[in-house]
């Protein structure tokens, strides 16, 4: 079995679904512009993915050292060892002992994961899949992952990873406290580990690198913490000598002379005044009176909910069974959507399979078709 051609005409979700179900074993190689990930399955299971084998040594280095699991110097010396004898990396620190066995094993784990995740959200490049009878487990391997579970957590990270990039514009920011508490009980425990690793001089990446749970949970947690005013971001500077400082923000406080303060007090009250009796309007009054009231809010909030949630969950269901479901209760006997799938307004949702697509239907608030308040959602 061979397979090549396109991301654009064969997404990878596609290809490792594809191996996955037929138990195949061998090679797939992917290549983006300067970058090519190598991913290694047996019988249909994952148990290699990684770039070129130095950029990858020099990752699991970077992260053995800062987790104290290997000084550098002992990682220089092993470096040079194991290129004089022609040895991969993996193999000879598991044999030299340089490195606990189990603490290697977690680090290699998740980096070969993450590389795998990385490469699922691409959108352009070329793929080779190669059928062999064994693959070349030389260099290192892990325990076997199967490709649904792969998929899934990555169909997971798809959906977020928006909005993660939108709060963290680059992994190489400093994160910092700003003092405002947290409250433990209300916080995931990833949050949590990472609130431990803050120390106002750790990046978002080398923070995310000190975690088991994956920079994906990482990032995640620490863009939540950062929206909900616990943790900030701010840039580095790098001294002459090449030593990275933290870069400190000038602020500018800007005062205003107490005549001008008074006089745009004056002009706002009078403008105020002469809106209401010249013309009966009254701009704090229609700006109170507009305001929605807390059940149509709630009405809303549900509805973004179910806009996103619903879609998601029928999307996963086309990843895992190549098709769409029957019907929404389908969804919630695979565990895709707890309970009863209602609508804002208490109601079930009216579903229907469209060969390749489906249409989901909410009457509105009033329960009746054709009013112009019924919701419609299709794929985008």
């Amino acid at each position: 079995m061979a397979l090549e051609g396109t991301l654009q005409d064969f997404a990878l979700v596609d290809i490792l679904q594809l191996v996955g179900m037929q138990r195949k074993t061998g090679t797939l190689s992917l290549n983006r512009r300067d970058e090519t990930i190598t991913v290694l399955l047996q019988d249909g299971m994952v148990v290699w993915a990684s770039p070129e084998s130095a950029v990858f040594e020099k990752t699991l280095g970077r992260i053995l050292v800062r987790r104290g699991q290997i000084s550098s110097e002992r990682l220089k010396e092993a470096r040079q060892l194991h290129t004089r004898k022609g040895q991969p990396l993996i193999p000879f620190l598991a044999a030299g002992q340089w490195v606990s066995p189990q603490d290697l094993e977690r680090v290699v784990q998740r980096e070969v994961l993450e590389t795998l995740y990385r490469v699922l959200r691409w959108r352009e490049g070329k793929y080779t899949f190669v059928s062999q009878t064994e693959v070349d487990l030389s260099k290192g391997q892990i325990s076997p992952v199967g490709t649904e579970t792969v998929l899934l957590e990555a169909v997971r990270q798809m959906d977020e990873w928006p909005l993660v990039e939108q709060r963290l514009p680059s992994p190489d920011l400093v994160v910092r406290r700003k003092g405002r508490l947290v409250d433990r009980e209300k916080v995931a425990p990833e949050a949590l580990e990472v609130l431990e690793l803050v120390d106002g001089t750790r990046t978002a990446r080398e923070i995310a690198e000190l975690c088991d749970f994956g920079e994906f949970d990482a990032y995640k947690s620490i863009t939540d913490l950062v929206g909900n005013g616990v943790l900030e971001l701010d840039r580095v500077a790098e001294s002459a000598a090449g030593v990275r400082v933290p870069k400190i923000r000038a602020r500018v406080s800007l005062r205003l002379p107490s005549w001008l303060s008074a006089a745009m007090l004056g002009v706002v009250l009078m403008g105020t005044l002469f809106l209401r009796y010249s013309f009966g309007y009254d701009p704090f009054y229609l700006r109170s009176s507009s305001s929605p009231s807390p059940q149509a809010a709630i009405q809303a909030w549900k509805l973004n909910v179910a806009k996103s949630e619903i879609p998601r969950a029928l999307d996963l269901y086309l990843l895992l069974h190549r098709r769409y479901p029957d019907n929404l209760t389908q969804l919630r006997d695979a565990g895709l959507l707890p309970g009863t799938v209602l609508d804002p307004w208490g109601r079930p949702w009216l579903y229907e399979q469209q060969q390749s697509t489906y249409r989901l239907v909410s009457p509105g608030p009033d329960g009746r078709m054709g009013t112009g308040d019924d919701v419609n959602i299709s794929p985008s």
